[in-house]
């Protein structure tokens, strides 16, 4: 079946094709979803429409009672051999994010706003990309908050503060400065000014003058200045911020002045202070010339037509190339044609293959290019087979209508006998390349001319490692170093300076060393299962996809991910995470993290997002990330919050730490020059013992004694956690499982496949035929410290969720895309038939279907079985969330 492009419909599937779909599902969960659609795409009857409501009435949907009132009344919060603490003990986070505009609410939103969220158990909110244009407001330029803003910010800090909600300030977010505020070029500088703002001395002042005047401003509603507000929790100085992940996207290999020159400045100083002279940087060097050799690529010039070239492309691409006449010099020319772009970046690609690189050997890249009009145009040195990873050289280069003469040197990082060079980033025009030739040699270090005395050694560019070992290893030094001088001069401003007494990070694990940010106050990471993909321009509302698959099937993703960023004795938060949609597997998200988080014990977890805008009441999922109106999201958060909040989940017995020492961390960084490589599993563990065991990286002086890992079958099936609470099962292909087991709380998240599902307590979830044979079902007990106790039970189950008239395309591989096309008001839902077996007698139970509230509709009656009593959830009751009492 060929389903690479076609439109499908989010509606019913008549009965009579149930056991068809079951069979398909488990082989052909993508196809199944074009066929489930597609097969009834006239009828949306099978949904009922189910909007959780934006009240905060006090029945068992209500879970605020486990905040404490108000916020900071226990003194502030603090790292303790660590975990977060308060005067009155451990305290941990179920929090979400604000973005933008909802940062800064009307009066009568925030208070709406701030009940909505207590009765979810929300206890903290981040304030993020406030600086982005929402808090300057009517000012002339982003220098000066507007007291305007800032008035609604003050308010809705307060009125979050009296539900027991603490806050997140971000400060460094997405303010990107410009020339009102005399920082010129802005779009030839990185986006937001991220990794130049660690080292650019106006940058960084204007960056303390922001924190200054935000953080020394007296709300006027709990009289207190923000660096002295107990409710606020914490401070983050910049948001997924890093000279070291900035360079390594090469967003700093074209920098204008003066920007080029105050970096040259600081490399050159580096380099003067470490060595005094040109003579013994050279000599540290071993900087010379190596000849060029022999010529590598074959049919370099054309002279054969395209012979030796490759096309790469895919379905979607559009493409007519031909060598013609008229190339620089005489030569014959390639003329590439674009008509339209693949589905991924890289497609169209013109690469050849089959060439040897020796390690640490000069190679040179030389070749004419030009362009219907100015373009960037990509180059690599890469792998010519499975993993497809660099080897020493990427870099673009900016042509247009003129012929350009290019030429690249490069030090390849590893030895490979089948690698190829490529050119890609092909928009849609028109491109030409001739006389393109790859030779070993050339010039390497220093260059002629280049000297410390007069400051003109040139910063190693991303694109272009044409440095010897030894100096790559300086300049991934001298990046460290200029790095921790920005994160521990900004703390040090903060706490010394302003006075902040609440906890202060820098920027998340993966962006920065871990050792910088060790030193801070606590660490931070972000993850997204199956973040939207852009093809094509960054965030074209038309042309993304995301990947239509599950995390239950995936036991090393996400989840794994996170833990082997954790720093052993600092707290930890996960400060963004989320499935965004239309993933039609995104409520297994909240609950999952929620348990997992509180079996690895980590301190916050926040969901990405709640909000963008205040627009805070829809009815209608408005995009990917925000949670706010998702039925599917937060059915399941009062059961997310007791996992987590409550402490549900039993803390690890056992914790698995991988010693880390700063030598490692700087020989890991020399060798891949990317701090994304700083995680346990890169130091030797196994992810999936996250599954069985808190894990997590604990720097040490050295590493003599390395402790090992617990082994973890390469084809394991089925993980257990050392408290015995949580399950997660891959033992049939394509139908994963996650069990969350406690006393309080049962969860169920994954693929049916007709089994049953046995939990403690003797208590059993059977769930009946689903669209996708998938669900998730969640059980709290929200008085009793059992689920087999007199108290009231919330039960939530949903399977699929969509705005009406929603349709998603089918891209193929599990790709699937709604474009622009999400559907109006209001969300429909899926009644998933389920029966919940209690071990509790006859008669003592009342049960009942609930409204978009959480008020009990009529009771229904209850199955007795065996002596047990047996809750029956069916669609007919139109609803995605009940109510057990037990007498």
């Amino acid at each position: 079946m060929n389903c690479a492009r076609q439109r499908i419909y989010h509606t019913a599937v008549p009965k009579i094709f149930a056991q068809f779909f079951l069979v398909l599902m488990a082989c052909l969960p993508s196809m199944v979803l074009a066929v489930a659609n597609a097969a009834a795409a006239d009828s949306e009857q099978s949904l009922f429409p189910f909007v959780i409501s934006y009240d905060a009435p006090e029945n068992a949907t209500n879970v605020s009672a486990l905040l404490e009132r108000p916020a900071g009344k226990n003194g502030f919060v603090r790292a303790e051999d660590g975990r977060l603490v308060t005067n009155a003990g451990p305290i941990r986070f179920w929090a979400t994010n604000l973005c933008f505009d909802a940062c800064f609410p009307s009066h009568e939103e925030a208070d709406r706003l701030a009940a909505r969220l207590a009765r979810f158990g929300i206890n903290c909110v981040r304030m993020h990309h406030m600086d982005s244009r929402s808090i300057w407001g009517k000012s002339p330029n982003k220098l000066t908050i507007d007291p305007e803003q800032l008035e609604r910010l003050d308010y809705v800090i307060s009125r979050l503060k009296q539900e027991g909600i603490y806050t997140n300030i971000n400060l460094h977010v997405s303010r990107w400065l410009d020339e009102k505020e005399g920082f010129p070029a802005q779009q030839q500088r990185p986006k937001y000014d991220k990794g130049l703002g660690n080292f650019e001395p106006r940058m960084i002042e204007a960056q303390k003058q922001y924190a200054r005047d935000l953080l020394t401003h007296v709300n006027p509603y709990t009289k207190t200045r923000y660096a002295d507000e107990p409710a606020v929790a914490f401070v983050e100085i910049s948001n997924e911020d890093a000279l070291f992940t900035v360079w390594n996207g090469g967003d700093l290999d074209s920098l204008p002045d003066p920007y080029a020159t105050t970096y040259r400045d600081l490399w050159n100083a580096w380099l003067q202070k470490k060595y005094g002279s040109t003579d013994k940087l050279r000599a540290a060097w071993k900087a010379g010339e190596k000849p060029l050799g022999a010529e590598m690529l074959a049919n370099g010039d054309f002279f054969e037509g395209t012979a030796r070239w490759s096309m790469e492309r895919d379905g979607e691409t559009k493409v007519d190339w031909l060598v013609t006449p008229g190339g620089p010099e005489g030569r014959p020319a390639l003329r590439i044609e674009v008509l339209q772009k693949g589905s991924v970046a890289w497609h169209p690609q013109i690469h050849q293959a089959g060439l040897e690189l020796k390690k640490d050997s000069p190679y040179t890249l030389a070749f004419f290019a030009r362009s219907d009009k100015k373009r960037q145009l990509n180059l690599n040195a890469m792998m010519a087979h499975e993993p497809w990873q660099r080897l020493g050289f990427s870099s673009s280069v900016e042509i247009g209508p003129e012929w350009k003469m290019c030429r690249f040197t490069f030090v390849a990082e590893q030895d490979d006998s089948n690698a190829r060079i490529t050119f890609s980033n092909l928009d849609p025009g028109t491109y030409e390349l001739a006389g393109v030739s790859l030779r070993p040699g050339g010039i390497v270090g220093l260059q002629a001319g280049e000297r410390l005395e007069d400051r003109t050694v040139p910063v190693l560019r991303r694109g272009e490692l044409n440095l010897t070992r030894p100096a790559r290893r300086d300049f991934v030094d001298f990046l460290w170093e200029t790095e921790r001088d920005y994160w521990h001069g900004m703390y040090r401003f903060l706490k010394d300076d302003l006075g902040v007494r609440c906890l202060v990070s820098g920027t998340q694990l993966s962006y920065s060393p871990v050792t910088i940010q060790a030193a801070l106050d606590y660490i931070d990471a972000h993850s997204y299962w199956e973040h939207p993909r852009f093809p094509g321009r960054p965030w074209d509302p038309n042309n993304w996809f995301v990947r239509n698959i599950a995390l239950v099937n995936s036991p090393g993703g996400t989840l794994a991910s996170l833990a082997v960023r954790r720093v052993a004795g600092m707290a930890y938060t996960v400060s963004e995470y989320n499935h965004p949609a239309p993933n039609a597997y995104a409520a297994e998200a909240f609950p999952m993290i929620a348990a997992f988080g509180g079996f690895q014990a980590w301190d916050g977890v926040f969901s990405f997002t709640w909000s963008h805008n205040t627009d805070f009441e829809p009815r209608r999922i408005p995009g990917f990330f925000d949670i706010k109106s998702d039925t599917g999201k937060l059915a399941h958060t009062p059961a997310a919050a007791a996992l987590f909040l409550r402490g549900d989940v039993a803390r690890a017995e056992q914790t698995v730490a991988v010693p880390v020492s700063a030598d490692d961390e700087r020989r890991t960084l020399h060798e891949t020059l990317t701090a994304r490589q700083l995680t346990a599993k890169d130091f030797g563990l196994d992810p999936r013992v996250a599954l069985q065991h808190a894990i997590g990286m604990k720097l040490v002086e050295d590493t003599d004694g390395r402790i090992s890992a617990p082994p973890v079958a390469d084809d394991a099936e089925s993980f257990v956690s050392d408290t015995g609470q949580l399950r997660w099962d891959v033992s049939e292909d394509g139908a994963g499982y996650f069990i969350a087991d406690t006393p309080r709380t049962k969860l169920f998240t994954g693929f049916i496949r007709g089994r049953t599902f046995t939990l403690g307590d003797a208590i059993e979830i059977k769930v009946g035929p689903s669209r996708l044979d998938w669900a998730t079902i969640s059980l709290t007990a929200m008085d009793a410290d059992r689920l087999t106790e007199p108290g009231r039970i919330l039960v939530a189950a949903t399977g699929w969720i969509q705005n009406r008239q929603m349709q998603v395309e089918s891209l193929g591989d599990d790709r699937i895309t709604v474009g622009t096309r999400w559907g109006s008001e209001p969300i429909l839902c899926e009644g998933i038939t389920a029966e919940v077996m209690l071990p509790i007698a006859p008669g003592r139970v009342r049960f009942y279907p609930l409204d978009e509230s959480g008020n009990r509709r009529a009771a229904i009656g209850c199955e007795t079985r065996d002596g047990r009593t047996v809750l029956s959830l069916e669609p007919r009751h139109r609803t995605v969330w009940y109510e057990a009492e037990i007498r």
